[in-house]
């Protein structure tokens, strides 16, 4: 390989891997390895014959993650239970995204600025919890893998694609099924409407149009029955959501009909930024105003309609489909965060950090055709540059906004790391000596607000099989002996 062209392919290299390392900074800054939430309920239903088959052939088996059945059982058997071990899964889930669209981005060389700005998005603490939530791994993994998924139908569009790469173009729907969970809804639907367009159109190459009209009318079926199989095993599962309402949907909108409206707009001011910057946006404590919040929310709603008619005005529609595929399944995700979340009766849990992963996909197909639109040079009459010029100064203008957001809600983020590790090690020493505690504040420490016995009941877990924090010396000794 010659010097320019390692130069070239360094410039698609060094943001996914800076990013990367910054990722693991902060996973290490703002992280102790303790168990909380979540993990309760884990513990007492896995824990500790993880290894126990049955435990996972369940009705709502496709609920229940199936990959993390495997995940669990090598963390518990070599590493005690780590919840850093899951929180490098999640790693591993951003660094499937980054290498995706380094891929891409090289493919279709895209402006270095414009990556500057899709990585500062992938890579932003808008969504710190689902980076430190080890139990959220599988969830960022299959964003991975569905990135990957809509890659090789990117391929299939462009009429590149092989027989292996058809193959697993049309397995992948069933694969998610294992990694997905939820998520697999919107992700369905993407394939689903992206593969009628297909149908419809033939995908850009002409003289493959009816191998392509075929293979992606069997994507069609496997997205449908992959939803199908998941809706199916959905219908057994009992759902226990600490904080939400038990009011219905009719009831709540004859109280407050533009509540819902409110709650959609403010998952897309989440997406720039994060819920706790927003509450203490100012020096001095203040929060952001309503009304400012509801704006960034229209404005990142304007950015999706703006990049939709872009794709479609431009000849990108002929050459690529995947920034196209990532705007619809990030929409999709609006939509289910708000149809799933509406009911915890609390705008501003619509910004939350957790939903950070999935929300940020819209965003980075939308700077895609952002960035693609803008390397078109062609001849137009004086009207048609002047509507030209003016959507790219739109598009500059949200850009900025968007990236601002977001670094900004970073830079906060980063002077957090270090309260956060605190108290994660505030966190293990409530559970090494729980029976200190008196149970209310146990419970409020360790985040867990379901009933308490099954708190107590995943302790002992831990404890009598030396698991965790019960496993580690370094939280055997107390603070001053540290």
């Amino acid at each position: 390989m010659r010097a320019g062209e390692t130069t070239n392919l360094l410039k698609y290299i060094i943001l996914p891997a800076a990013g990367m390392l910054f990722l693991f900074w902060y996973i290490r800054a703002a992280g102790a390895d303790v168990v909380y939430s979540d993990y309760f309920r884990i513990i007492n239903d896995y824990l500790p014959d993880v290894g126990d088959i049955r435990k996972l052939l369940v009705p709502d088996i496709l609920t229940r993650i199936p990959a993390a059945f495997l995940a669990r059982l090598i963390n518990v058997s070599s590493f005690g239970y780590s919840v850093t071990f899951d929180r490098m899964l999640t790693a591993a889930g951003f660094a499937i995204m980054a290498g995706c669209l380094a891929v891409y981005s090289y493919k279709h060389e895209i402006a270095f600025k414009w990556q500057i700005c899709i990585y500062i998005i992938l890579f932003s603490l808008n969504k710190w919890e689902i980076i430190l939530n080890g139990t959220a791994w599988a969830h960022v993994v299959s964003f991975g893998l569905f990135f990957i998924n809509y890659l090789l139908i990117d391929l299939v569009w462009s009429g590149e694609a092989s027989g292996p790469e058809e193959l697993l173009v049309c397995a992948m729907p069933l694969v998610m099924l294992l990694f997905a969970g939820e998520y697999i809804v919107s992700y369905a639907c993407t394939l689903m409407l992206l593969s009628l367009l297909g149908i419809l159109t033939g995908g850009a190459n002409s003289w493959a149009a009816r191998r392509e009209k075929s293979l992606f009318r069997r994507v069609l079926i496997v997205s449908a029955l992959s939803l199908i199989l998941y809706v199916l095993s959905r219908s057994f599962a009992v759902w226990q959501h600490a904080g939400a309402s038990d009011i219905g949907i009719i009831e709540m909108l004859k109280q407050d009909p533009a509540y819902p409206v409110r709650f959609f707009v403010r998952t897309f001011s989440g997406t720039a930024v994060g819920q706790e910057t927003a509450a203490a946006f100012f020096r001095n404590g203040a929060p952001l105003p309503d009304g400012a919040v509801l704006v960034l929310g229209l404005a990142v709603m304007a950015a999706y309609v703006l990049a939709v008619i872009l794709y479609f005005r431009s000849d990108m529609l002929e050459k690529t489909v995947f920034p196209l595929v990532l705007i619809v399944s990030g929409a999709a995700n609006h939509v289910l965060v708000t149809a799933a979340r509406w009911n915890f009766l609390n705008e501003n849990y619509a910004m939350s950090s957790r939903y950070g992963g999935q929300l940020m996909i819209g965003l980075i197909g939308i700077i895609l055709v952002f960035s693609m639109f803008g390397k078109q040079k062609r001849s137009y009459r004086r009207a048609v540059e002047q509507r030209r010029r003016r959507a790219e100064a739109a598009a500059a203008v949200i850009t900025v906004l968007i990236i601002l957001g977001n670094c900004y809600t970073t830079y906060q983020e980063i002077h957090k790391a270090k309260y956060r590790e605190e108290n994660y090690e505030r966190m293990a020493e409530a559970i090494l000596h729980y029976e200190a505690f008196e149970e209310e504040a146990l419970m409020s420490i360790l985040e867990w607000h379901k009933a308490p016995e099954d708190l107590y009941s995943a302790i002992r877990i831990l404890k009598d099989n030396k698991l965790n924090v019960f496993r580690k010396p370094h939280f055997d000794a107390g603070p001053e002996e540290r």
